[in-house]
């Protein structure tokens, strides 16, 4: 069964660059993160009427969405517009994480944050036309602000001893 995901353009280059999955059909194992990513997005049952409706299995790949060959199968009535427009949503998710992992991983070698997502574009193959360098360095400056959801979920107290943590130095005990 071929599952074809609506992605934007910049995700699909994404997952198909050779450090990701590889040139479509992606091929997904039912025990593979992507094939449990899969499974759970649709394995619950339809609540709608208008999700019950049967969707062909797609055979023919379709070139703006990300194509995935699963290995396994998923019952058809349980693949619906709303849930492929759901997992695009997802994989999107996994993109923005991934990439600013890699530049906020990279600024140690590149001496800038330009650098970093440059090569970040680079290595995944992105083309310039749908997701720039640009756009990859403003959303990690983004995710660096001061509303950083690990910091701003700690209590008052956590963020003392945080703060007291960093600025101690580390003493060895002789």
């Amino acid at each position: 069964m071929t599952l074809s995901i609506p992605v934007k353009p910049h995700i699909k280059e994404f997952f198909q660059s050779v450090e990701i999955f590889g040139p479509e059909p992606i091929a997904v194992r039912r025990n593979s993160r992507l094939g449990e990513l899969v499974a759970a997005t649709f394995s619950q049952y339809p609540l709608r009427s208008e999700d019950l409706e049967d969707l062909e299995a797609v055979d023919l790949l379709e070139p703006t969405h990300l194509n995935l060959k699963l290995t396994f199968e998923l019952q058809t009535r349980l693949i619906t517009d709303g849930k492929l427009l759901q997992f695009g949503k997802v994989l999107e998710i996994f993109f923005e994480l991934y990439s600013i992992a890699f530049v906020k991983g990279r600024m140690d070698v590149y001496p800038t944050m330009n650098g970093a997502a440059d090569r970040f574009v680079k290595v995944h193959q992105i083309s310039d036309e749908h997701y720039s360098a640009d756009a990859i360095r403003k959303m990690v400056q983004r995710s660096r602000s001061a509303s950083d959801p690990f910091f701003t979920k700690l209590s008052v107290n956590e963020k003392r001893n945080v703060v007291q943590l960093s600025a101690k130095p580390v003493q060895l005990a002789a």
